[in-house]
């Protein structure tokens, strides 16, 4: 497939098929992954790979995902955002912990930390967190080439499922992606239109 069309393929979904995705699909985008740039050349990244449905339940429970959502509050946090961010958050925030519970694999991207983010003094300090970005990205878009597709969930209770997972203390977790194939439901989420010219800059702004 052309670049340009996986670009333009990629899309966040929280809605999947009941349908394994082939270790060797994962592979090819984890492969791909670790040929992003990186600010220090090491590629200090890893990948845990979960499917079953015990280790997801670590992640639910660390992220207190199984409280219930107010539709009614949550609109109200939201009324006066913009109407793509706000149908974006209305959509995703009832949906994480199906999104886990129903995605075939979710993986969990981790990165060795220069500086802990919040100990960071410098835009210079948080060049790994940057870099594994670049990371995700590639793999997002090797997975979008397979019709295989996620959405990034940023835990806030990192600690706790760094202890739930047995991951090493020198490491962070960058995100937690569910992916799959996108159910025949899948909502497909406005993207906010964007004036390129007007975003281009030359010598100055």
């Amino acid at each position: 497939m052309e670049f340009n069309k996986v670009i333009e393929k990629r899309r966040t979904i929280r809605d999947f098929q009941d349908k394994l995705v082939p270790e060797s699909i994962i592979e090819y985008a984890i492969e791909n992954a670790f040929k992003a740039p990186t600010y220090n050349h090491l590629r200090d990244w890893d990948f845990i790979i979960i499917n079953g449905l015990e280790s997801k339940l670590k992640l639910i429970e660390s992220e207190h995902l199984d409280k219930i959502i107010n539709i009614t509050d949550l609109e109200k946090l939201f009324e006066k955002e913009d109407i793509v961010k706000k149908e974006m958050y209305l959509d995703a925030i009832p949906k994480q912990k199906k999104m886990i519970l129903t995605a075939p694999s979710v993986i969990v991207v981790l990165f060795k930390p220069k500086t802990k983010v919040e100990k960071a003094k410098t835009i210079y300090d948080l060049n790994c967190l940057a870099s594994v970005w670049t990371c995700i990205e590639n793999f997002l878009l090797s997975l979008a080439e397979h019709d295989v597709f996620g959405v990034t969930f940023i835990p806030q209770n990192i600690d706790s499922i760094k202890a739930k997972l047995e991951i090493p203390v020198d490491l962070e977790i960058a995100s937690i992606i569910p992916i799959g194939y996108m159910a025949n439901d899948a909502k497909i989420l406005k993207q906010k239109t964007i004036n390129i010219p007007e975003r281009i800059h030359f010598e100055k702004w």
